[in-house]
């Protein structure tokens, strides 16, 4: 991994943490303020809440894309050969790849379409939802970018441990046979 590969991973964690603990902050505001000050809550909390969760779970997709966690079927996968493995994984980060262009693409037509209509919100804020659903292609299009930097790798840099299913792992059997010593 690359030394921006791993900057870009910090910034994303770090996103992450902001987003899900100014989720999680105003959700425990909104909780104490309920109970003890009424008067004192927002009408947009829970909508402010939403956004930001969202906002947070959507970026967690590019790191899983870059460690290899994304979907994937590695039960049906480890049954075949390393030859058919590697094949197998070509297809599925391709498949990635255009899915997640093909979502990132529609998502910036969401938004556009959001901010051509002037759509907002319904609570006191009047939040623009272009910016909420600008999230969209912004995510997927990161995820797109670390498929291909995946699909370059795997054509380029092949190693056997790329393979999620880890062809050059033990057995299971093996590991049976380990857990019963």
């Amino acid at each position: 991994m690359t030394r921006f590969e791993r900057l870009w991973g910090h910034v994303e964690d770090a996103l992450m943490a902001v987003l899900g603990t100014a989720a999680l902050l105003l959700i425990c505001y909104e909780v104490v303020a309920r109970y003890f000050v009424p008067s004192m809550l927002f009408d947009w909390g829970a909508e402010v809440t939403v956004y930001l969760t969202v906002w947070a779970m959507l970026i967690a997709g590019s790191p899983l894309v870059a460690h290899g966690r994304h979907i994937r079927a590695d039960l049906i996968v480890r049954q075949f050969p390393e030859n058919a493995q590697k094949v197998l994984e070509f297809c599925n980060l391709t498949i990635g790849l255009v899915y997640c262009g093909i979502v990132g693409w529609f998502g910036y037509e969401v938004a556009a379409f959001a901010k051509m209509l002037d759509f907002r919100s319904e609570s006191s804020l009047q939040f623009e939802l272009w910016i909420f659903y600008l999230i969209l292609p912004i995510t997927f299009g990161l995820m797109t970018v670390r498929y291909a930097i995946q699909i370059v790798r795997f054509v380029f840099h092949y190693d056997p441990s790329m393979l999620p299913s880890g062809a050059h792992d033990e057995t299971p059997e093996s590991r049976i046979e380990r857990s019963q010593t």
